[in-house]
């Protein structure tokens, strides 16, 4: 009959260096939401910012680009997000509908 495995004592199992690991996990989660949130905001800030300086303009916008306008007001209107359950999947959404609005303001210019 084996002798059973006998436990390591708790000082010898790695727990300080996994949490220490887990910490650095978080940390760099964190980093990574930062940057990607400062992406996608600075593209919609983009976004409004020449949406706006159309509106500002004082001469008439041509028909295609008012097209555009409410291509891009039901896009908008059509995004369906759970903000509070902080899915991956909509914030896949709201990358998608940057994208298509970037598609459609890039062609004005």
């Amino acid at each position: 009959m084996k002798d059973e495995p006998k436990s390591k004592p708790a000082s010898a199992l790695p727990f300080k260096t996994v949490t220490e690991e887990l910490a650095f996990l978080r940390k760099t989660f964190r980093d990574l939401i930062g940057t990607y949130s400062s992406q996608i905001e600075g593209e919609i800030a983009q976004l409004h910012a020449v949406v706006q300086a159309d509106g500002d303009s004082k001469k008439k916008l041509p028909p295609s680009r008012v097209s555009d306008l409410r291509d891009m007001l039901m896009l908008l209107r059509s995004l369906e997000v759970k903000p509070t359950k902080g899915r991956r999947r909509d914030l896949k959404k709201v990358e998608t509908l940057v994208e298509e609005l970037r598609v459609i303001a890039d062609r004005w210019g």
